[in-house]
């Protein structure tokens, strides 16, 4: 079977051939050569030699697993819950699509923080601070700083992110804020942020570093914002056979730097 794996790319090495359509012959060379495997089980199970039988059917059982995701990725604009690939290209330092080639990195104003010193903020905003993320993301769209593109992802690499988030924004992966910072106001955290800093408004309140409350945090650690994102607006949601539009508020997302007090 990898004699054959090699094979169909060494000769399709001549032809300018899209990554999809080669994952579809793989795909489809691979379905063929996994049931040998089970035949060689049977054969070794008919002989007597049990244990040989067994690691060749439990192989057989794991490489038909991964066949039938690929059916599911190249044949089929459907996805599962028991997909365990985006786990494994997490432990392989993140996905390889096509379609994330040309996307932009984001770098921070407020500084470059080292990633185990920053931690997730969990932000509550009451109406007032709802309404300034709002009026923050129109100013964004209107200057031309709100991309509308999926992140440039095609339908099924945002099908598989819509299985882990239930939606994908059309400003994906989230639009950095031009300006942003955190203040102490009556002994709350508050998350303020704009265009600039003359135009900056309350966005919310940094309820919790983590999964600790924000002023528990901020007794044993100088806090401050590494990023503030805001996303939401358009997207899509995942049917059967298509990518539906929907849209929902407008939000902010925050990452928290740092450091234990001396």
């Amino acid at each position: 079977m990898f004699t054959i794996l090699d094979l169909v790319n060494h000769y399709l090495g001549y032809f300018t051939t899209s990554t999809r359509t080669k994952g579809r012959i793989y795909t489809a060379v691979s379905a063929g050569g996994v049931w040998y495997l089970l035949y060689l089980a049977y054969r070794f199970f008919e002989n007597g030699r049990w244990l040989r039988g067994t690691f060749i059917a439990l192989l057989f059982v794991l490489l038909l697993y991964f066949v039938v995701l690929n059916v599911l990725y190249y044949f089929t604009k459907t996805t599962t819950k028991w997909d365990i690939s985006p786990y494994i290209e997490k432990i392989l330092g993140g996905p390889h699509l096509e379609e994330e080639t040309n996307q932009p990195t984001m770098v921070p104003a407020n500084g470059i923080y080292q990633r185990q010193n920053i931690m997730t903020g969990i932000i509550e905003s009451n109406i007032t601070q709802q309404e300034n993320i709002t009026a923050l993301a129109s100013q964004l769209d209107q200057l031309g700083l709100m991309n509308n593109d999926y992140g440039h992802l095609g339908e099924q690499a945002q099908r598989q992110i819509i299985a882990q988030k239930d939606i994908i924004f059309a400003n994906h992966p989230g639009i950095l804020l031009p300006y942003f910072d955190l203040i102490i106001k009556d002994d709350v955290t508050q998350i303020i942020g704009g265009i600039n800093q003359l135009q900056a408004r309350e966005l919310g309140t940094l309820a919790m570093v983590g999964m600790t409350p924000t002023k528990q945090a901020r007794t044993n650690y100088r806090l401050a914002l590494s990023a503030v994102l805001i996303t939401g607006g358009i997207g899509h949601v995942a049917t059967r056979t298509t990518l539906d539009v929907v849209e929902r508020p407008y939000k902010i997302q925050v990452e928290v730097a740092y450091e234990k007090k001396n």
